[in-house]
């Protein structure tokens, strides 16, 4: 089962950025929040790589920023897996530190002319 969810993941992240897009209604439960984490995380990925090529940011600072998105991914791989695993409240407690770090790294990108 674990495996399934975790194959199935991407596919949910492209289908709620695709909702998002749409306008239609935010993630309402515990899997979809986990699916919309992800593809924030992917967003934080591609607003990095962006960054450092258009010269916003050194070096030194898309590593950091990738090495804490990365630290987040782990907290969503954990949360999914207590997710599948029955444990919500440690789910929803790894996913809110991960939606965090994801939510200060966005900032700090945005702050620094990302797109």
């Amino acid at each position: 089962m674990r495996r399934v969810v975790l194959r199935l993941s991407p596919l949910l992240v492209l289908l709620l950025v695709g909702c998002a897009a749409l306008g239609l209604a935010p993630a309402q439960t515990l899997n979809q929040k986990i699916a919309y984490a992800y593809g924030t995380h992917t967003a934080v990925l591609q607003a990095t790589t962006t960054s450092l090529s258009a010269g916003k940011i050194s070096s030194a600072d898309a590593t950091q920023v990738l090495k804490l998105a990365d630290d987040s991914k782990v907290l969503l791989d954990a949360a999914t897996a207590l997710s599948v695993s029955g444990d919500t409240t440690g789910a929803n407690n790894k996913l809110t530190l991960a939606v965090s770090a994801l939510t200060a790294l966005q900032a700090y990108l945005s702050a620094h002319g990302a797109t």
